[in-house]
């Protein structure tokens, strides 16, 4: 890409299997895109019988993982159900809504299913509350709270600049993709594939996953959508330095394709509408090869 960052892409026609890649199987950090994965769980949970969607947890944001939007970004104490917290975790990105739903779903099973799908290079290490922390500790910090009060300038210039140092935050274990949650983008089509294709779970599960990945309120891969193309997907960002999305595009003669695009920015912070813009040209033109290959 020219938009000053490393990409690794997979591009998958549904259909046929026909691809196009770049550095398809290299480890990559997932930041949000492995929301994904606790959906597809949550959904084949309630499916089985095991959860109740509409079971409620009451919740104070003032006690639950920091993120910029849903129920952490709440003023007062709410009540919400599971599928309200999924449907927040997929629309929004809700950090809370996710730890919440991964610790009902349990970890372990998140990771069991994606193994059965076939995604080995894949593998959910931590909750995001865990994540943050760590990265936290290792920049030089208390926890993710006190980074936080950083990065918004309340603790001073020094603090500030050594929140966003570029050497401090390569070397967290959160930007590493040997040691955080991560997974290939070839991993990542071969799962979108199987949901797509009702065998990531029970049908019901998978088709619950399709409606609520097509209710994301923002999109990288969808900007260059042809007229009657439709998307089903889920960003991740990172600290500026992390910019993802995966999902399914489907177009208006129903041809659909997986599509897996991870950056990474050479500098933190920088060319970050052009990164994004890039991530859905590169998409819409690998898709664009495609077609043309009929």
């Amino acid at each position: 890409m020219q938009a000053g960052c490393d990409v690794a892409l997979h591009v998958l026609d549904l259909d046929t299997g026909a691809e196009v890649a770049i550095h398809p199987d290299r480890a990559v950090v997932l930041a949000s895109v492995f929301k994904i994965f606790v959906a597809l769980e949550f959904y084949a949970q309630v499916a089985a019988g095991r959860l109740d969607p509409a079971e409620r947890l009451d919740l104070n944001p003032a006690e639950l993982t920091a993120g910029p939007t849903g129920v952490s970004s709440f003023s007062d104490p709410v009540r919400m159900s599971l599928r309200d917290l999924a449907r927040q975790m997929m629309s929004v990105s809700d950090n809370a809504a996710t730890d919440l739903l991964l610790a009902r779903v349990g970890r372990d099973r998140v990771n069991a299913r994606l193994h059965a799908c076939g995604c080995l290079e894949t593998v959910v290490e931590c909750d995001l509350a865990t994540m943050f922390d760590e990265m936290a500790v290792e920049i030089g910090f208390a926890d993710y709270a006190e980074l936080a009060a950083a990065r918004a300038g309340g603790l001073g210039a020094d603090a500030l600049a050594r929140s966003n140092d570029r050497a401090l935050v390569d070397r967290a274990t959160a930007f590493d993709p040997t040691r955080t949650n991560r997974s290939t983008p070839r991993d990542m089509t071969r799962l979108l594939r199987a949901a797509w294709r009702d065998e990531a779970a029970t049908p019901d599960a998978c088709a619950a996953l399709r409606e609520v990945m097509a209710q994301q309120v923002s999109t990288r891969l969808g900007r260059n959508l042809p007229d009657g193309a439709t998307i089903a997907a889920k960003t991740g960002s990172l600290t500026g330095r992390v910019r993802n999305e995966a999902g399914v595009i489907t177009h208006a003669d129903g041809r659909a394709f997986a599509a897996a695009v991870f950056t990474r920015a050479h500098a933190p912070f920088e060319q970050v509408a052009a990164i994004e813009a890039e991530i859905g040209k590169g998409a819409a033109a690998a898709i664009d090869l495609l077609r043309s290959m009929d």
